[in-house]
């Protein structure tokens, strides 16, 4: 197995790596890019997951080990640079080859989870909306995985404009959000209707917000009702 090199971390470990000495003994990401969702698919599709500080490394629950003879470097921290210790070092890893099943297996799972909720943020936005379909409060929760900026890039259909936010304070955790429909008004006059409390937060001051919403939906001015 050529294409591997044994890369000595300390005295008791060794890391396997690729030709270019890129991990493969598991598959790491941000942890902005995680959330409880996405670990409960990711558990049920046979993946566990490991929190270590601000990432997140996942590995297969049934892992297979497997031996591996191939050359062992170390790095020099003179040169910074990984230099040959053994030409030939036999140790055991997890099977290189269930890095690419953990990282198409995350990559299928992540959309499948991003496409189930985006269904049912369309549900409940046509359920709340008061004006048919153009406008909708809708209530977004975080966690420790996620701040709600991050739910909106992950979850939300690019087809919606945040128009504004307000924390729920008493909630902690729920941000009360007011989306518009993304559309082409073709220079007309939309009208939404939005509780009184987001009124204000919704045209923003001087209705700078809400102008600049109508420009982005080419409508000639939004009446909120």
């Amino acid at each position: 197995m050529s294409n591997y090199k044994w890369v000595k971390e300390s005295e008791r470990y060794v890391d396997l790596r690729t030709e270019d000495f890129i991990s493969t003994s598991f598959f790491s990401l941000p942890l902005a890019m995680i959330n409880p969702l996405l670990l409960d698919k990711l558990s049920k599709n046979g993946i566990d997951y490991d929190l270590q500080g601000d990432s997140c490394e996942l590995s297969a629950i049934d892992s297979k080990i497997v031996t591996i003879t191939a050359p062992l470097y170390g790095m020099n921290f003179n040169t910074c640079e990984f230099e040959l210790l053994e030409e030939s070092y036999t140790n055991t890893a997890i099977a290189p080859t269930q890095y690419d099943w953990i990282k198409a297996t995350y990559q299928r799972c992540a959309k499948e989870v991003a496409n189930e909720q985006a269904k049912i943020f369309e549900e409940q936005f046509m359920e709340k909306s008061l004006d048919e379909g153009n406008s909708a409060v809708i209530d977004i929760s975080s966690d420790i995985f996620e701040e709600p900026s991050s739910f909106y890039s992950l979850y939300i259909p690019k087809s919606y404009i945040k128009a504004c936010e307000r924390n729920v304070s008493y909630r902690h955790i729920t941000h009360e959000v007011v989306f518009i429909k993304k559309m082409d008004a073709n220079g007309q006059i939309i009208t939404i209707k939005v509780p009184d409390l987001y009124k204000g937060l919704v045209i923003g001051k001087g209705g700078e917000n809400i102008k600049k919403i109508a420009e982005m939906i080419n409508a000639k001015r939004i009446n909120v009702i």
